[in-house]
């Protein structure tokens, strides 16, 4: 058994050159608070070196570490969850997040602050739940999953990133309207829903998608209400897609909307809930995981429930 957040050490795992460089300057005043409120002797501080550095760091914590804080992104809150899932489920120490990215996605589910010093003091309440996570062909994910489109458009706004240093929710829309206007691709596939929410009965969907989502949480790409009644603690994955035909401006219109969760209503636009799918598609097609990229054409999803603990910002209303 791992010690409670309150009491145990903290360990905080820091990615150096997240947004730009910028996360070493956070680490550093993360680092400088939580020793002044909780004493150097219960902090312990890492930095990753290279990709999925993170999940050795989570995986190798410990027993004295009751709570986690991810300092980064999307991709390293990822890397971070990874690690705590490859420990027993009594050996996961909770999981907070210091938002230091581009998306953020995860930690605006939790309700974080996106600066460290109120970011800190929300952690330090240690208002916790037990949060679902998702795994996809034995892969893990907290966040979303997604396929198509909407991948192809998270990808290439981490590219753009990377060439021109820029972030937010302007460089995600500059893309979106490049893809939407360029490359509005279908994709033919099979969605069968193999375990299905309490009430409903398993399902076959095929045809063709411009976007297939399973989502943990409710957002993507820079918090778009992808699946707006998705929940962390549910059990669920929210299954979203979004099928044919389409012109560019109609899309981008239907994307906008979903800025705010309002493509609810759009004929064009599905929506399910299960316990597990297998998704198949015709042909390879873009897709992320916590907006990092994955490949192939055949998916086994499920929700694994209460996987962690996680530590909450804003009080739940």
């Amino acid at each position: 058994m791992v010690p409670a957040p309150e009491t145990g050490k903290i360990a905080l795992i820091a990615n150096p050159v997240a947004k730009s460089g910028r996360g070493a300057a956070a680490a550093d005043e993360a680092t400088r608070l939580l020793w002044s409120r909780v004493g150097e002797e219960r902090v312990e501080v890492f930095y990753t070196a290279r990709p999925r550095h993170a999940t050795e760091l989570a995986k190798q914590l410990g027993p004295e570490v009751g709570c986690v804080i991810a300092l980064g992104g999307d991709g390293l809150v990822n890397e971070v969850a990874c690690g705590l899932m490859e420990r027993p489920a009594d050996e996961r120490p909770a999981l907070a997040v210091i938002p230091v990215g581009s998306g953020n996605d995860y930690a605006a589910t939790l309700g974080m602050a996106y600066s460290v010093v109120p970011a800190i003091s929300q952690i330090l309440h240690f208002r916790t739940v037990r949060a679902d996570v998702g795994c996809v062909n034995g892969r893990y994910f907290v966040e979303t999953l997604s396929f198509g489109l909407d991948a192809a458009i998270a990808l290439d706004t981490m590219e753009r990133r990377k060439r021109s240093g820029r972030a937010g929710t302007m460089l995600y829309l500059e893309s979106a309207v490049d893809q939407l206007f360029n490359h509005l691709d279908t994709y033919r596939f099979s969605l069968r829903i193999t375990d299905p929410a309490v009430g409903e009965e398993p399902q076959t969907v095929e045809g063709e998608a411009y976007l297939v989502a399973s989502q943990i949480g409710p957002t993507y790409g820079g918090h778009f209400r992808i699946t707006p009644e998705a929940s962390i603690e549910d059990g669920l994955l929210d299954l979203c897609w979004a099928t044919p035909k389409l012109i560019p401006m109609r899309a981008l219109a239907i994307l906008l909307r979903a800025r705010a969760g309002k493509h609810v209503g759009s004929s064009h636009v599905h929506f399910a809930r299960a316990k597990k799918v297998e998704l198949d598609f015709e042909k390879e097609p873009p897709a992320q995981i916590d907006g990092e990229k994955i490949t192939g054409t055949h998916f086994v999803i499920e929700c694994i429930p209460d996987a962690l603990t996680v530590v909450l910002g804003e009080p739940r209303r």
